[in-house]
């Protein structure tokens, strides 16, 4: 029978593994008042005071020794998980900056192969910088140690974001994939492809911005087209699918176009181009890259200059497609332009000809970072607050929120923390806004979520710094925002 974890247990297992000093475990017994506590009184001071995480202690209470560090990043939590790879979110330690990495999965570590391949993938990668790249700092390879050190970009990877949202606005998504076409026309200019486009390559960040992720496997076993479909590298099978049905080599950047038209097709119509399917035979056939259905049949009130950039991109014939990224990205801008002239042109000038609420009296968009786990709500918020004029921060991490203030103390013009998901947590960040040197003076709402009404009592509250509780219609949370911001001295 195994035996119960008590908190000297769980306390020592923490010290042994390094992921406490004795000092921070000497601050937590000197709250509590003794060690004679439960074990789940030791966690909850353990992870109130930022400690120790849920991933971290998940870990200690099954007994591994090992996966809370990678060099000299502290592992926090899993952030994401690939067939070839796990990525987490870690904190330097020594300065507590945030990165995010990137590990190879153990079961391809003993492949020397698989690991060499990795390793090369990490440098070619760390070679390009680009706003719209997400940036490669370190890459480690030694023994069966694989790992990758990369920005920690606070966002979703567009996969997800795509279940949340369904299909964007046409000019929402094209704003995207401007953005990932700008990165792929910088990496071709260094004589780089990407050869792994899709969805869940492409980060878009807390202020709309997409970065791409997972360059290099160009020239890394990807298979020529002329190769068997066996020896395709199974990350690159549909381009290799592609590339076999075009008669083009494996790094043409016109195959990297191709699949950008696919992700922008997804994002106008809600629809994917081409059959989605994990059948290898299948992704290989010709007609799935061939029989793509039109755009504008799907939905026929999608604005013509964009479906046009659509089609192009996704011309069979390679010598008919965009031949480089840079045609590409200089063709979809001259379309937005038509877009939001058609738009304005369209749209009767206002009554009220003041400025937006979320502009300040100069005009400029005014800075709102909405701190909330739940992506349904994110998406609500986002959408409320950019109507009005705000540009909008989302991050799901109150500590987070404390980090980009430390890296810039005008990070945002006002803040909105939900209680949401991460309840008390978002309380005791809200009354840390109001201590902290960085933050004190900034404008804060905190909007308690249903069931979080004995929270208010807890909260600090002055001129400044608001609460009010769900549930709230969109006019009063804007009147709250604007309230706190109009009483900042």
């Amino acid at each position: 029978m195994a035996t119960e974890l008590t908190a000297e247990k769980l306390a020592q297992r923490a010290l042994d593994v390094n992921v406490v000093s004795e000092a921070e475990l000497r601050s937590a017994w000197s709250e509590l008042g003794t060690r004679s506590v439960e074990c789940e009184q030791l966690k909850q001071v353990l992870v109130r005071h930022g400690l120790l995480t849920n991933y971290q202690l998940e870990r200690l209470e099954r007994g591994f020794k090992s996966g809370f560090f990678y060099g000299d990043y502290k592992v926090q939590y899993g952030v994401g998980a690939g067939t070839f790879a796990r990525v987490y979110r870690a904190a330097h330690r020594k300065t507590n900056e945030l990165f995010a990495v990137k590990v190879l999965r153990k079961r391809f570590s003993n492949d020397p192969e698989q690991a060499e391949m990795f390793r090369r993938e990490g440098e070619l990668g760390a070679s390009l910088k680009h706003p719209n790249i997400v940036a490669i700092h370190e890459v480690r390879s030694r023994g069966t140690e694989h790992f990758i050190v990369m920005d920690f970009v606070e966002g979703h990877n567009l996969r997800d974001f795509f279940k949340v949202r369904g299909k964007f606005e046409p000019l929402e998504a094209s704003r995207i994939v401007t953005g990932m076409i700008a990165g792929l026309n910088y990496a071709f200019q260094q004589g780089v492809t990407h050869r792994d486009l899709k969805m869940s390559n492409i980060i878009v960040s807390s202020d709309g911005d997409a970065k791409l992720i997972d360059f290099g496997l160009a020239g890394l076993g990807g298979g020529d087209a002329t190769e068997s479909s066996e020896g395709a590298n199974p990350r690159t099978i549909d381009y290799a699918g592609l590339e076999r049905a075009t008669n083009v080599r494996k790094d043409d950047t016109r195959s990297d176009i191709f699949f950008v038209g696919c992700i922008y097709f997804q994002l106008l119509c809600g629809q994917p181009a081409i059959a989605e399917t994990r059948d290898r035979v299948q992704r290989l056939n010709k007609s799935r890259y061939q029989e793509i259905r039109k755009i504008i049949d799907i939905d026929s009130s999608l604005p013509l200059p964009l479906v046009r950039v659509v089609n192009k991109a996704l011309e069979f014939d390679p010598e008919r497609r965009y031949q480089t990224p840079g045609e590409m990205l200089a063709d979809l801008k001259l379309a937005m332009k038509r877009v939001k002239e058609q738009e304005a042109g369209a749209v009767d000038t206002p009554v009220d000809t003041g400025p937006l609420e979320g502009h300040d009296p100069e005009g400029q968009p005014r800075k709102i970072m909405v701190v909330e786990s739940d992506t349904k709500m994110q998406d609500l918020f986002r959408k409320l607050f950019k109507k009005r004029g705000y540009r909008v921060l989302v991050t799901s991490d109150p500590e987070r929120l404390f980090q980009r203030f430390y890296e810039d103390n005008k990070t945002a013009d006002v803040l909105l923390l939900s209680t949401g998901r991460i309840g008390a947590q978002a309380v005791q960040a809200f009354n840390r806004l109001g201590e902290e040197a960085a933050t004190k003076h900034v404008p804060v709402v905190l909007l308690l979520g249903d069931g979080h009404g004995k929270l208010r009592e807890h909260a600090k509250i002055d001129k400044h710094r608001s609460v009010i509780q769900m549930p709230v219609k969109s006019r009063e949370l804007r009147q709250a925002i604007l309230t706190v911001l109009n009483n900042v001295s």
